[in-house]
């Protein structure tokens, strides 16, 4: 431009770049302003990285988090569980690490439910993908650092959502989901139910019903309407319907394991808190390696991000060890006490995803032989029936005893000993 006999021209004045004073002068402008830009971008990123060492999350809030509050929460600077979506991103990846369910079914099916993205506008797809593979959920910081082009970890200060135990498995079907879903239909009964010749029946729409069929050449059955097959289900469900009385045996056997359980968690603790100090040892090895120059920055980048993601693996453990497993188990069994009582009523109301988590928690096979539907309960499962009936069959007998004893006191020996002679395997005893 200075050889055309141009002028260069700025906000703050004119350099004569027809003189070598007037050059001069304007290449230590420009010297000024690259040193001012790159002088930026590293206070920034100091900034930035004092921010995640500290815990926080610098950017958009997640979904399922909020920012904090001043005024209401301890730190205004932290992300909090919103305790409207994070039940739902929960449910997610807990979907999605069965492996059963397609991104696609578990977005509209979370987004029939009232899901969101954090915004409040309506969750698509792309964005429930990048839910799943964020590591935020389960308390690590993904950060890229751009000037050295390498993925770093830091340990949040947020309350996890999930475990990295369900983070893994929710990885480890997306690595495997290498062919996409073709299906254009997702039924309700899609690979759940085998015909008596060991293949799956094929669900299947005609004259506005939807039937199953065996699509097996040789087999002779041929096909059973859906909703028929679901009244035999339903009779099987109300099987696990559990007397009131329940409840109370349940809450004094937990309190005859409590004790168990925390001579077990004491032991837990000190085995995890162990490996926590080895691992604190191992990095700050690393670190005085890196300052004295035994190995590279990325080098040790590398090492760091290994042992912190172990680190906050036993640090979940730690805290799960540390909760108060008697009160977990009363919970549990309270509400699985009243789900298995409600199911059978509202079963025909549940969407397809919901029926075929409830089929695949309780049994473990479901065949037609012929058109009569023929179940396998899980082991534990078809205990809890046998110890309900054991209940009732008790409370029948003493009802004409005017001065028996309470019939769950009187029941308790011949429960226990249904529970743990009970030998109910897989492929034997337990078919109905």
């Amino acid at each position: 431009m200075t050889k055309e006999g141009k002028k260069i021209a700025v906000i703050e004045g004119e350099f004569d770049t027809s003189r070598s004073a007037g050059r001069l002068a304007f290449r230590n402008f420009c010297n000024m302003a690259v040193w001012y830009s790159e002088n930026l971008s590293e206070e920034v990123s100091t900034k930035m990285t004092e921010v995640l060492r500290k815990g926080y999350y610098p950017t958009q809030t997640p979904i399922g988090y909020r920012q904090g509050i001043k005024g209401q929460d301890s730190d205004p600077k932290k992300k909090y569980p919103d305790r409207i979506l994070a039940p739902f991103v929960k449910e997610s990846f807990k979907l999605y690490a069965t492996g059963e369910f397609s991104i696609r079914t578990i977005c509209e099916y979370m987004r029939s439910k009232g899901m969101t993205n954090s915004n409040g506008g309506m969750l698509r797809k792309g964005i429930f993908e990048r839910m799943l593979k964020n590591p935020f959920y389960h308390g690590l910081i993904e950060w890229h650092k751009k000037s050295v082009d390498e993925t770093v970890y830091y340990e949040g200060n947020h309350e996890p959502l999930i475990n990295k135990k369900l983070f893994d498995q929710v990885q480890s079907v997306f690595e495997g989901r290498t062919v996409k879903n073709k299906k254009v239909h997702d039924y309700t009964y899609m690979q759940t139910i085998k015909c008596e010749c060991g293949h799956w029946l094929i669900s299947g729409e005609h004259k506005g019903h939807i039937y199953l069929e065996c699509h097996n050449r040789d087999c002779k059955f041929t096909s059973i309407r859906e909703d028929r097959l679901e009244d035999q289900l339903i009779l099987n469900l109300a099987q696990f319907v559990l007397d009131d009385d329940f409840l109370n045996y349940s809450k004094i056997a937990i309190k005859e394991m409590s004790g168990n359980i925390r001579e077990d968690n004491k032991e837990k603790r000190k085995s995890l808190n162990m490996k926590l100090a080895q691992l604190d040892g191992r990095l700050q090895k690393i670190n005085n390696a890196v300052i004295e120059g035994y190995f590279d920055a990325q080098e040790g980048i590398a090492e760091k991000n290994k042992i912190v993601e172990e680190k906050h693996s036993l640090l979940q453990q730690l805290g799960e060890a540390e909760e108060s497993k008697e009160n977990t188990l009363w919970d549990m069994t309270e509400k699985m006490v009243i789900g298995f009582n409600y199911v059978p009523y509202a079963y025909r109301k549940f969407n397809p995803v919901a029926k075929r988590r409830i089929l695949n928690f309780l049994f473990l096979n479901l065949q037609l032989n012929g058109k009569k539907l023929r179940v396998q309960a899980i082991p534990e499962f078809e205990k809890l029936k046998l110890v309900n009936y054991l209940l009732q069959s008790e409370k029948l007998l003493l009802n004409y005893q005017p001065n028996a004893e309470k019939p769950l006191k009187k029941a308790f020996p011949k429960m226990g000993t249904a529970l743990s002679c009970s030998n109910l395997q897989y492929g034997g005893p337990g078919w109905t």
